[in-house]
């Protein structure tokens, strides 16, 4: 039986010349991604030399001290831990090296953004985008993609890719995990044709998708052949504002441990023999959801979205709380105030709301309980 992508690096020591770079080795990088990462991670900050991208191996990770910050605010910090470790461990992935790490968090922009490189080891370099955290604004900015384009963090990609492109001059592998996806898709579409030339594949692991003028853009058609997107099978953010009625069509569809949205979280996903154990496609829930939220987005405008997005976090942001885990743990004083700040709402926006809201609040106590 197949396991997660932990399971799988422990147990296939293949380097990469006998197994080149593959889905899955990208979404090991993506989850690795979302680490705060430790003060002895180079910074791509703008000091030092220029013309080089520092980098240090990825064991020096490894100091227990340091995990609780690292791993301690995303799901589940003992798997991540146990990633970490059994990379290090690895032969396939133990002169992995990280470094151009960059984290930027601003709530008046609407911002959460941080990326970093990891020097694979096999002339490539695989430039990684953080996924949203348990952060209010990181899913404020998430769901700002339905009716703005670029978010900042989307521009942040992108001007982050080109910098990069700068001081690596091999070829380059983009990825994330969730909106890490997005944004590595966005950022290889945007970037000038010198360096979409030199882009291998940008990997979308369960990642939102794209309006219709985007994906009919010069700079997305160039690399739409690279475009790699994996979703499990009952993925819900993955299928989020894919204006076309594709449903799993051209991607990979994988089978996960998780129920419900906790397929959403890679470490759940089943990994054997350095390939995705496949699925036999999105569930009828998945495709329900997906239309149902697509098609009530395609009924209104850029301004009406705009409205109810600002409505909605309005609401949720009336409990005072910083990220949908404390939101939930103390939900009997945080309902009571978004109730009193919907009153003024209309019916049916508030209906949908209540939808959103729930969802979101049980994707923060799935992931209490994951870690």
């Amino acid at each position: 039986m197949a396991g997660n992508v932990i399971d799988d690096i422990r147990s296939d020591l293949d380097r990469f010349d006998a197994r080149p770079f593959g889905q899955t080795d990208s979404l090991a990088l993506s989850q690795l991604a979302y680490a705060r990462m430790p003060d002895n991670v180079p910074r791509l900050d703008g000091s030092g030399d220029a013309h080089a991208l520092a980098t240090v191996p990825l064991r020096d990770l490894l100091r227990a001290e340091c995990y609780d910050d690292m791993f301690g605010s995303i799901w589940s910090p003992s798997l991540n831990v146990d990633l970490l470790r059994a990379m290090c461990e690895s032969p396939r992935w133990r002169d992995l090296r990280v470094g151009g790490y960059v984290s930027e968090f601003d709530p008046s922009q609407t911002k959460q953004f941080s990326a970093c490189v990891f020097d694979v080891g096999d002339g490539s370099l695989y430039v990684a985008f953080r996924g949203t955290d348990a952060t209010i604004v990181g899913w404020k900015e998430d769901f700002m993609m339905a009716f703005r384009r670029p978010i900042s963090s989307q521009v942040a990609a992108a001007d982050y890719l080109i910098r990069i492109a700068s001081l690596w001059h091999g070829p380059i592998r983009v990825g994330g995990h969730s909106k890490g996806g997005n944004l590595a898709v966005y950022a290889a579409a945007s970037v000038d044709e010198s360096i979409r030339e030199r882009i291998v594949w940008a990997y979308s692991h369960d990642g939102p998708g794209f309006d219709e003028e985007f994906l009919a853009s010069a700079g997305y058609l160039d690399i739409a052949a690279k475009v790699d997107k994996s979703v499990p099978s009952s993925s819900i953010i993955g299928m989020l504002f894919e204006p076309r009625e594709r449903m799993a069509d051209g991607y990979t569809v994988v089978d996960s441990d998780g129920v419900g949205i906790m397929q959403h979280f890679a470490l759940n996903w089943h990994v054997e023999h350095g390939r995705f154990a496949a699925s036999e496609g999105l569930s009828a829930s998945a495709r329900y959801a997906a239309r149902t939220l697509n098609e009530w987005m395609a009924r209104y405008d850029d301004d009406r979205r705009r409205v109810f997005i600002e409505n909605l976090f309005r609401v949720i942001e009336s409990a005072g709380c910083d990220t949908f885990g404390a939101l939930t743990s103390h939900w009997t004083q945080s309902l009571p105030a978004m109730l009193a700040a919907a009153r003024d709402i209309d019916a049916d926006d508030r209906k949908v709301m209540t939808t959103v809201i729930a969802g979101l609040a049980s994707a923060a106590a799935a992931s209490v309980v994951a870690s």
